[in-house]
């Protein structure tokens, strides 16, 4: 069959209108297979997220939603209070705990003019309440427990190497103290941490200027002058090569009178 000039114009013009159409169609299919696979892209992310927080809350003895922890707006988990089946293991001195502060060790700035410095010190801090009379707050990983006792009265109960700081594992008291670390120094932070640099960027009024040396001394002879002493702890990490995400509970122990100064949970992590 021949085609005049007309009709080969016409059927070229037809075959690019589909041409045009089909190419608008599988370009529409193509689009739309692109934001299908950035949907669930999107899902899957998500789906990993709730994985994850799940993975978190079991590592730390809780569970999503449900759990006795509540949770920060930055998503960091914050322990509540341990289980009474744990606190009455503990018995109390019946010694008054003071100034009751959790915070960390860590530097801090603080400006004098144009110039800016920085420094070690006890940052972060939150005040405490205590519970039951000698019950504290529970602590994060590396989280600072502070607090002041009267000076001669604690003194009084120790004859001698009588304190010593017992950790057990909250799932499983009966096993016995566990062999984490070993520290049974009553201050884990120096009086020159607990004095900051005045101008620091932490918002402590209660500050001294000065070198380290001379900060400790001021905060020393404040302390003593309220007849004070500070007993600090630091939640350490674990160091075993088997170390795992687990609750410990604590308490600061006297041996020879069976009671302790302090007791409190914290979250044990691995240090690797």
């Amino acid at each position: 069959m021949k085609y005049t000039k007309p009709a080969i114009a016409a059927l070229f013009a037809i075959s690019m209108i589909s041409s045009g159409a089909a190419h608008a169609q599988f370009g529409g299919l193509k689009n739309a297979v692109k934001r299908e696979a950035k949907k669930t892209k999107r899902d899957a992310e998500k789906e990993a997220v709730k994985e994850a927080e799940k993975a978190i809350n079991k590592a730390i003895g809780g569970t999503t939603g449900t759990s006795s922890r509540s949770r920060k707006s930055n998503g960091s988990a914050t322990l509540g209070k341990p289980s009474s089946s744990l606190t009455s293991l503990t018995k109390c001195t019946g010694l008054a705990l003071s100034n009751v502060t959790v915070g960390n060790l860590g530097s801090y700035t603080f400006q004098q003019g144009f110039s800016k410095e920085k420094r070690t010190g006890f940052i972060n801090r939150k005040p405490g309440k205590i519970s039951g009379s000698c019950i504290a707050p529970s602590l994060q990983p590396q989280e600072i427990l502070y607090f002041e006792v009267d000076e001669k009265k604690y003194k009084a109960l120790n004859k001698g190497n009588d304190w010593t700081w017992q950790c057990v594992k909250s799932d499983n008291p009966s096993a016995g103290t566990t062999n984490y670390w070993t520290w049974n120094s009553d201050q884990y932070l120096g009086d020159s941490h607990m004095k900051l640099h005045c101008g620091n960027d932490q918002g402590v009024s209660d500050c001294a200027t000065g070198s380290n040396s001379s900060r400790a001394s001021a905060y020393t002879a404040d302390r003593k002058k309220r007849g004070k002493y500070g007993i600090s702890f630091m939640a350490r990490l674990n160091e075993h090569s088997n170390a795992r995400t687990e609750k410990l509970y604590c308490q600061y122990y006297n041996k020879r009178s069976g009671q302790s100064l302090v007791g409190f949970e914290y979250l044990s992590a691995p240090a690797r």
